[in-house]
């Protein structure tokens, strides 16, 4: 099961992360580093 996926809708994009069930999670680097990607991947 995907915990993160991406994906255009019609003009628009969305991007999906299940991540940060528990707070600790956003002090890992590589889960920023994944929000922040699909952020701006969904923000373009």
């Amino acid at each position: 099961m995907p915990v993160v996926w991406k994906r255009r809708h019609g003009e628009g994009r969305v991007f999906y992360s299940s991540l940060g069930h528990v707070t600790a999670e956003f002090g890992v680097p590589e889960m920023k580093t994944i929000l922040e990607r699909g952020m701006l991947w969904a923000a373009r």
